[in-house]
């Protein structure tokens, strides 16, 4: 209702466009002496169960803020000291990283008493199907997405296991598994979105996605399993995760082609019924539950995961490359006929960006190199990478009505007509996971494009907030572009610190260039870098594995390779170096001594040599190539 307050509004409040500018001041004197320190404590308490508590937590807060702070500083040096890295061809990636220790750990959350409900979308308030006395998570992101979310904890797992934050993504991935218990009946399908008070926005059964979520969730779990080699997780989540599998393959394969139907990652209108990233998810989950399955002695469920899997795989070239029209992957197939449909999508990357376990090894990419490599070519032109990374929707030919209007085009060898516009928003994630698929493909001089673009996010010069890396980047200012954050509206920002984006620079650092490649579950560890070309050297120290670490410090360039290893967790070691494609070895000397056994393995990535080096210790190899 209108406000009786005589006052006129000023042409602009400081947070929002709407309202009355309605503000408050506190004022305080305070003396500070010459030569002297003064510490003013500042507590703000609240409590969504009234005054009482409120004043609660106010005291609890206040009766002791120095031994509170010198506790958090300690916890916070602590997580510092895990993934130290030392990148001197790039080293404010390492201070990107950095900050992103920081981060995910204030995104952690905890919430407690919730009353589970599915809400649609906030639509309705019907009674709870089932309560929850706790979850704990880490926050999609802050302010906006506060809350318990699929999709951004199965992509900041990545950067969680790297960066040695096993607690917190365990618990998350508990807490995801509870909920979707409850509210979805034991079916198996994962909820996509949960509110603090145990309002289900989005994930039921009845709801029609977000397929993706749940095919990647056995992943999540298979990853977390590697790194820790914690067994008692695995069979706590085993059940859930086969739920999963069953759930999408019983119930969203109408026409039993083997590709799901649903929502994935992109929810726009327009697409075919059966999209690319859960087709690609779904073979990579298949592979990860079929390996739990295997260490567990779970052998039907194993082999029937893995036949899936490799069925899916065999077909998969030939049901989702578009061909002659532009060199990529149909976003989407549309049923009936699995006409393929190229609407210029990021998740048009997903088939280089998964990386498949197989024979109890990780293979880079499901795309064939050939497919892969021009597919990433096509998205590093100036129609899907822009100044801030990578597009969310690609630019090139369409039928859609276009404000303002643009001339039809093709670009750089894209000749596929699109039903949809171009949308050139950048979010973090997107980048993310181009970074990731240039490094699957060895292509590390482009993949520092995108690193570089997520990192600049958080320094030297972001856009919001120092060291944090936010939701959406730097677009065109013009609209319908999201422009800035300082720019906006404060309630209209995306939010200034995301979570998944920080995959996009741990998990290419400490997986793809130091190599880092747990199996802890089954007592190995490969470490296999693949050095950036220009640089001298990469390393990483105090790399959290199970219930030790890994230092690595690894150079190669004019036929001379190395790799030196600190192992201080128990495990089965192979070291190697990654060459170029074609290289001839000349010489293989671990520790001083001349090597004649070795695996060589051809990837997507390059040529990978390994020696096995026991089971643990400091080691040192070096190749050479003629």
């Amino acid at each position: 209702p209108p406000s009786s307050d005589p006052t006129p509004a000023p042409p602009r409040c400081d947070d929002t466009a709407y309202g009355r500018g309605a503000g408050g001041r506190l004022s305080y004197e305070l003396t500070v002496p010459a030569g002297r320190t003064v510490t003013a404590w500042f507590t703000v308490a609240g409590s969504d169960a009234g005054l009482r508590p409120a004043a609660d937590e106010f005291a609890a807060a206040a009766a002791d803020p120095a031994g509170g702070l010198a506790r958090k500083l300690a916890a916070r040096r602590a997580l510092a000291t895990r993934t130290e890295l030392d990148l001197p061809g790039d080293p404010l990636l390492a201070r990107g990283i950095a900050w992103s220790k920081q981060n995910l750990a204030d995104l952690h959350q905890q919430a407690r008493n919730l009353e589970l409900r599915v809400t649609l979308a906030g639509t309705q308030f019907p009674p709870p199907v089932g309560t929850l006395d706790r979850v704990d998570f880490i926050g999609a992101g802050f302010p906006d997405f506060p809350w318990l979310f699929a999709t951004d904890g199965e992509y900041t797992a990545f950067a969680s296991v790297g960066l040695g934050q096993f607690e917190s993504i365990k618990n998350h991935l508990r807490s995801l598994r509870d909920v979707s218990e409850i509210v979805n009946a034991h079916s198996g399908k994962v909820v996509h979105e949960v509110v603090t008070d145990g309002s289900v926005y989005f994930g039921a059964n009845a709801d029609p996605g977000n397929t993706d979520e749940t095919v990647k969730f056995p992943s999540a779990v298979a990853l977390v399993w590697r790194w820790t080699g914690d067994n008692a997780f695995r069979d706590e989540m085993y059940g859930f995760a086969k739920r999963n599998i069953a759930y999408v393959m019983n119930n969203l394969d109408v026409d039993r082609d083997g590709w799901p139907e649903g929502s994935g990652n992109v929810e726009r209108p327009g697409q075919g019924t059966e999209k690319l990233d859960n087709a690609v998810y779904l073979i990579r989950g298949l592979r990860d539950l079929a390996a739990m399955a295997a260490s567990k002695g779970d052998r039907a469920t194993a082999t029937r995961s893995l036949a899936a899997a490799t069925r899916l795989q065999a077909k998969f070239e030939a049901a989702w490359w578009d061909g002659p029209e532009a060199p990529a992957y149909a976003d989407s197939l549309l049923d009936p006929g699995n006409q393929k449909l190229m609407q210029r999508y990021w998740t048009g990357v997903t088939p280089m960006e998964a990386e498949l376990w197989r024979d109890g090894t990780g293979w880079p990419g499901l795309a064939s190199r050939a497919h892969g490599v021009a597919a990433l070519q096509l998205r590093e032109t100036r129609c899907y990478t822009g100044p801030s990374g990578l597009y969310h929707t690609g630019q090139g030919a369409t039928t859609a009505v276009l404000d303002p209007p643009q001339p039809t085009f093709s670009c750089d060898g894209d000749r596929a007509v699109s039903s949809v516009t171009d949308e050139k928003d950048v979010f973090s994630l997107n980048t993310a996971v181009m970074a990731v698929g240039e490094g699957n493909y060895g292509r590390l001089t482009q993949q520092r494009r995108y690193t570089a673009d997520n990192r600049r996010l958080q320094l030297p010069a972001p856009d919001e907030m120092p060291g944090a890396m936010p939701e959406i980047a730097p677009s065109p200012p013009h609209p319908p572009y999201y422009g800035q954050s300082l720019e906006r509206f404060f309630t209209e920002r995306a939010s200034v610190l995301q979570a998944w984006g920080a995959y996009g620079t741990v998990w290419p650092v400490v997986h793809q260039q130091l190599g880092v490649s747990p199996d802890l579950g089954n007592g190995r560890l490969d470490v296999v870098p693949q050095v950036p070309p220009g640089q001298p050297y990469v390393a990483g120290r105090n790399i959290r594995l199970g219930g030790g670490s890994v230092d690595v410090w690894a150079a190669g360039a004019a036929g001379r390779y190395e790799t030196r290893v600190a192992s201080h967790v128990w495990a089965r070691l192979r070291l190697g170096v990654t060459l170029p494609f074609g290289a001839i070895v000349s010489s293989v000397r671990l520790d001083g001594a001349s090597v004649s056994r070795y695996v060589v393995q051809t990837t997507n990535r390059g040529v990978e040599l390994l020696v096995d080096a026991g089971s643990g210790g400091s080691h040192r190899l070096v190749v050479t190539t003629g």
